[in-house]
């Protein structure tokens, strides 16, 4: 299975991709929110603070996509906090 991301949407926001697993699962990664440029004195650049969440080892099927996008807090509520 290949790796999958959604079509933006309306506004070209990305705001989940489904990320295949070799045991045939899936995990849905989930970005609440919009990204925060930071300012890094440091180096005169600007990072982004980004929060990602996923829910592991979901069994996909068909209309799994819509059941995302109807139900993003549900999914939101059920994830788990990535740290990067």
């Amino acid at each position: 299975m290949k790796k999958h991301t959604q079509a933006p949407s309306e506004h070209g926001r990305r705001f989940y991709r489904i990320v295949p697993n070799d045991d045939g699962t899936v995990d849905v990664w989930l970005t609440p929110g919009e990204a925060v440029p930071m300012f890094d004195s440091l180096t005169g650049q600007y990072d982004y603070n980004l929060r990602i969440m996923a829910v592991r080892g979901v069994e996909p099927w068909p209309g799994l996509e819509n059941d995302i996008r109807r139900r993003y807090q549900s999914w939101i509520e059920s994830a788990e906090m990535i740290e990067i």
